[in-house]
This record gives C-alpha cells, sequence and structure tokens, in this order.
C-alpha cells in the first residue's frame, strides 16, 4: 500500500471511531473524510466489500432533512405519515436549532398580520410599494400596536368599572334590605308602645 503517513494515521482514526461506535456522520466530521471514503476504509478492515447500512433514520431525522430540503409541514406530515402535534413538534425543533426562534415569536405574535406583510413584501418587490411609503406603513403599523396596547388597557378598565359597578349594586341591595327591615321595626314599636 503507497499511503502517506498521514493518511494511514487518518485510516486509523475513522477505525477507532468505527470501532467507539460512531456513525458515518460523526466520523466524517471527525477526519473530514467523505462517506464514500469512510465506507471504503471500514468495509477493508473488516475484510467486507460491500457497503455497511447506515443505520435507519428517526421520523425527527427524515423530518429535518426535509425542513432543509425546502418541505412543507404539511408535506412532511403526509410523507412521514406523522401527527399534526409531532410535526409542529420538529419544526419548532428544526427553527430552534436553525437559530430561528424570533421568527417563531414575530410569527406567534403576529399570526393576524402575516397575510397583510405578504402582501406589503410582494409590493416591494414587484416595486409597486416605495421605501418612503414602506417607512409609512412601518409608521401605521406601530401605531396600531400602541392602540391594541390602548385597547387592551381600555378593556382592563371596562371590566373593573363593571366589576365596581357590581359591587355597588350589592351594596345598594344590602342596604335597601336594611332599610326594609328597620322601616319594619318602628311600626312594631308603635304598636307595642300603644299597648302600654
Amino acid at each position: 500500500m503507497s499511503s502517506t503517513p498521514i493518511r494511514d494515521n487518518k485510516r486509523d482514526r475513522v477505525i477507532d471511531l468505527y470501532k467507539e461506535g460512531k456513525n458515518m456522520r460523526e466520523i466524517a466530521k471527525d477526519v473530514h473524510m467523505s462517506f464514500s471514503v469512510i465506507g471504503k476504509i471500514i468495509r477493508e478492515s473488516n475484510g467486507q466489500t460491500q457497503p455497511i447500512p447506515e443505520k435507519p433514520k428517526s421520523n425527527r431525522a427524515k423530518a429535518f432533512q426535509m425542513f432543509t430540503e425546502g418541505k412543507d409541514t404539511i408535506e412532511v406530515l403526509q410523507i412521514l405519515d406523522l401527527g399534526y402535534n409531532e410535526v409542529r413538534e420538529y419544526y419548532g425543533e428544526y427553527l430552534t436549532l436553525k437559530n430561528m426562534t424570533e421568527f417563531i415569536d414575530f410569527y406567534r405574535k403576529n399570526q393576524r398580520y402575516i397575510p397583510f406583510l405578504l402582501k406589503v413584501i410582494e409590493k416591494l418587490k414587484n416595486k409597486e410599494l416605495f421605501d418612503t411609503e414602506a417607512d409609512l406603513l412601518i409608521d401605521y403599523l406601530s401605531q396600531i400596536h400602541s392602540f391594541d396596547s390602548m385597547k387592551d388597557q381600555l378593556q382592563h378598565e371596562i371590566n373593573c368599572s363593571l366589576l365596581r359597578k357590581k359591587v355597588l349594586e350589592d351594596e345598594i341591595k344590602t342596604l335597601e334590605d336594611i332599610k326594609a327591615k328597620l322601616s319594619y321595626r318602628p311600626n312594631r314599636f308603635k304598636s307595642l308602645s300603644e299597648d302600654s
């Protein structure tokens, strides 16, 4: 064999990693070699001529691969025959691993605006909307957010006022009951004083 010492070191490293139970991806990452070269080294070390079969991928790994290929959640659900919650969980993990948690948070907070934002993006791409108009639009959207906050605050104040109203109504009812009892008693006392 006419291989250089570096290749012999890498070959030995591949075999050692394989014996440690590492899979092809882990070995390739460590030694920076292609799967085919790693497979050939392992087969030669075992006296085999056929490729070593990879262990089957989990549904999670298959879903991640499909998301990486640009497939959407519906395609993944259909192809892998998974449940909605499982695909949603995998997609959330995928986005988190891709450092897209800000996108997820934005989406959850602004779901109702997504169709509108997509239209704006399309108009920007088609040059139907210009930067200055987009800036105005952003200002308007921030005002809408402020209005939503004010609406929430006003709704809270309305709820508190309704609660206070209910408490006051209950107090009035209690006072009316006391008044009714007191107005009944003086008549009883008059009849007692007349009898004496």
